[in-house]
């Protein structure tokens, strides 16, 4: 496929080209000079120069459109080929940070496996959103969950599928005079001081805030272990260690846990289904996220 058409589509969702250059691992003023020979060939400006974020001309909407089409094409060959050889195994490709996989995805998975036996399912560790604009654009993945900032909605479906916050968590059966105090289910920072406490790293959008609400809160944690994962942050918990800090979602299906909610602290995003609107979902796809919204309304 002609290179072009993905550095129109990532300018066309980045809104800029130093930010599409960066996410493409491409310099700025190679960039400019690939699009610049591109609009001379077809006689046109595909982008309007005075407005930012850049926004495509009138004949720069077709060409953008005709460039998801073919990136498109190109991700569902590629998948297609790659079937055939694999002696039409599937494969359903899933953005999601490792530590919300660990601590999310088995049931899932076990799940998906018992209605599609043929069908491998990829991991594909996502943190940021230009690792998630790459990916869709290469075509490595077939939908995300995702929790930072949503991308545009003009290229991607969005859907949410649940609020997810901050949470304190703790052995049912943890002998603590500040946890028991907590008559209301919530419980401050300052109270967990004297409690062993398991710090996790919960993915790039989590750990900067669970960082900021414990320096606010100016106590002197008991810290055990640091820069966990948080499937071992919860193990640790559940086996009697002391207090974590977790996203609300990672503590569903574990009745050996208590879940605390934190004090005058509202620490939260929204956990998002995400995929390219010029792809339809596959059966598999549909299936997975099926049981996806299944589990989460169960909890």
């Amino acid at each position: 496929m002609n290179e072009d058409l993905k550095y129109i589509a990532a300018i066309a969702e980045h809104g800029s080209i130093s930010k599409a250059a960066h996410a493409m691992h491409i310099s700025q003023p190679a960039l400019s000079q690939r699009l610049k020979r591109f609009e001379s060939k077809l006689g046109v400006e595909l982008f309007d120069r005075t407005t930012m974020p850049l926004q495509p001309s009138p004949t720069g909407e077709i060409v953008v459109r005709y460039a998801l089409r073919a990136i498109a094409a190109e991700a569902n060959m590629r998948r297609d080929v790659y079937s055939a050889l694999n002696n039409q195994k599937r494969r359903l490709r899933i953005g999601i940070s490792m530590s919300r996989a660990n601590a999310l995805l088995a049931e899932m998975i076990t799940e998906f496996y018992e209605s599609y036996h043929g069908c491998t399912i990829e991991l594909k560790h996502l943190a940021t959103l230009e690792q998630l604009h790459r990916f869709f654009l290469n075509g490595e993945i077939d939908f995300a969950l995702f929790t930072p900032i949503a991308p545009d909605p003009r290229l991607y479906y969005l859907e949410v599928l649940c609020h997810e916050r901050l949470v304190v968590v703790a052995s049912q059966n943890l002998k603590a005079p500040q946890l028991s105090q907590s008559s209301d289910g919530k419980i401050s920072i300052r109270q967990l001081e004297g409690v062993p406490f398991v710090l996790p790293t919960c993915g790039i959008y989590f750990d900067p805030i669970i960082s900021h609400i414990i320096d606010d809160s100016h106590t002197q944690l008991d810290i055990v272990t640091r820069d966990c994962q948080a499937e071992l942050a919860l193990s640790l918990v559940e086996n009697g260690l002391g207090v974590s800090i977790v996203p609300s979602t990672y503590t569903a299906r574990r009745p050996a846990l208590r879940v605390f909610e934190i004090a005058d602290i509202d620490a939260g995003n929204v956990l998002r289904y995400i995929r390219r609107n010029d792809i339809s979902p596959s059966l598999e796809e549909k299936r997975f996220v099926e049981i996806v919204r299944s589990w989460i309304s169960r909890q």
